[in-house]
């Protein structure tokens, strides 16, 4: 059998002990490596934002360490620090993660879903992910139709659940704690830097999406662009994503919502039992 090489070593301060130390082993044989893995998990599957003692008691590292590996992660663009000497992961933490996802999962298998609503419409069809660490979404994938749009879709950029069909069509199937968390923030209209709405009124939007099953804005991401989304839900029950049309508001009449939303909601049920989805039971009684 091969031996492995040795460790590179070399005098203190010089560039083989910079190395040695980026590969050492912790005394209970965690890797470097092993920890970032770990510290990245915990933001994901964590609050909004993270402190030092919330990390080294979670992970059982000492503060030293977890501020060490912050420091790099902030520089390397994974990790921001917040107010109140606070961490929280980045905008490119969420588009690395929304890139490599594309691979596999609900994205594979919507591919052929928004290509055909692009062909049956004719137009603009996109999937939105839901990035449930920053409580953002992203769009990750589209179909152009053969009538091209007046505007740009920037693909794989972190965007606001409070405003456009698609964050909105998000924020109505998530819980009062997430869209409280998303109100708090108070982020400002895109086109005009409006305040959002209050939460009374937020949620009787979010209730009225809910019950027709789809969401409909015209001009609050893009001006003189009409979006629409429908929910995509994962095996979990819990909202994934939405399936969403954008179109400039020229080319939309009061016959196409009907259309458009038929055809959305049927498409998106079917991605979402594509991605092991099953309605919860009726409840007995």
């Amino acid at each position: 059998m091969v031996k492995p090489p040795a460790p590179a070593t070399a005098a203190p301060g010089g560039e083989g002990a910079a190395v040695a130390q980026a590969v050492e082993q912790a005394e209970d044989g965690t890797s470097v490596v092993a920890r970032v893995v770990a510290l990245l998990r915990a933001f994901a599957e964590g609050g909004e934002s993270l402190s030092i003692k919330d990390l080294a008691g979670q992970l059982a590292l000492a503060p030293s360490t977890v501020h060490r590996l912050l420091d790099q992660l902030v520089a390397a663009g994974l990790v921001e620090r917040t107010p109140g000497r606070r961490y929280r992961v980045s905008g490119e933490f969420s588009r690395i993660g929304a890139l490599a996802a594309r691979k596999a999962g609900v994205l594979r298998l919507a591919r052929p879903v928004i290509q055909e609503v692009a062909r049956e419409t004719d137009e603009t069809c996109m999937l939105g992910m839901l990035l449930p660490q920053t409580l953002t979404m992203m769009f990750v994938d589209k179909a152009a139709s053969a009538r091209p749009l007046p505007y740009a879709v920037r693909m794989h950029r972190a965007r606001s659940l409070l405003w456009g069909a698609t964050g909105l069509c998000l924020l109505a199937w998530l819980g009062p704690s997430a869209v409280e968390r998303v109100l708090r923030r108070g982020e400002p209209s895109p086109l005009d830097g409006r305040s959002p709405p209050d939460g009374a009124a937020l949620a009787d939007r979010l209730a009225r999406i809910r019950r027709r099953g789809y969401a409909l804005t015209r001009g609050e991401q893009t001006r003189e662009a009409v979006g629409m989304a429908a929910p995509v839900f994962g095996a979990s029950r819990q909202i994934v994503g939405d399936l969403c049309l954008t179109l400039p508001q020229s080319r939309f009449s009061a016959a196409d919502e009907e259309r458009f939303a038929r055809l959305l909601t049927q498409r998106a049920a079917a991605l979402s039992r594509m991605n092991g989805y099953q309605p919860a039971p009726p409840a007995r009684g």
